[in-house]
């Protein structure tokens, strides 16, 4: 079994415009450098009520966004990974959530280009899905902390406006990342 903070394949698929994969692939660097489109995951993470959304505030370690908030799970798809495995695996990487008692359900995908610098270019299919945490998987999150700084259960209707004050230039939120303007799932 794969064990946490283990990364067992560094390389992804490359894939066209249509998401389908192009039969070669790239190391993380190589696709960023290169601006190569891949897939990536999102999960939200919600209470039972579906009324406060987990959050992860990340590391200082990580290559992009260092201590930034983003939504609760977000990763990179494997190369010969399926995405819905995918999604498991981060969700056990970065918070230590055993998903055999979660049901997490795929809720869309949606393209997303951003150029973070010359050598980082990152052109993704994201998938998206949600699940809920009951208060006793709730206690048992354990993150991991080489890759988040710490976690917080936001009102999703503060969530909401948190972004929606970002997108229209409010100072006290100015500390959102560019992109998360765009598809609205990062505060800091």
């Amino acid at each position: 079994m794969m064990g946490r903070n283990v990364r067992h394949n560094d390389n992804m698929d490359v894939l066209d415009d249509c998401g389908l994969r192009k039969g070669y692939t790239l190391s993380i660097k190589e696709v960023h450098e290169q601006g190569a489109i891949h897939r990536a995951v999102h999960l939200y993470v919600f209470d039972q009520q579906g009324e406060n959304l987990l959050l992860q505030k990340r590391s200082q370690n990580v290559d992009h966004y260092p201590n930034k908030y983003s939504i609760s799970v977000v990763g990179h798809v494997n190369a010969g990974e399926y995405s819905y495995a995918a999604v498991k695996r981060e969700l056990m990487e970065e918070l230590g959530v055993h998903t055999h008692a979660l049901d997490i359900e795929f809720l869309f995908s949606f393209r997303q280009d951003a150029t973070l610098s010359p050598t980082y270019i990152d052109r993704q299919i994201n998938d998206v899905y949600v699940c809920y945490m009951d208060d006793t998987q709730q206690k048992n999150i354990n993150f991991d902390k080489k890759e988040v700084a710490e976690i917080k259960w936001v009102p999703f209707e503060i969530f909401k406006k948190m972004v929606e004050d970002a997108f229209m230039g409010d100072t006290d939120h100015s500390h959102f990342l560019d992109w998360t303007l765009h598809s609205g799932y990062c505060v800091s």
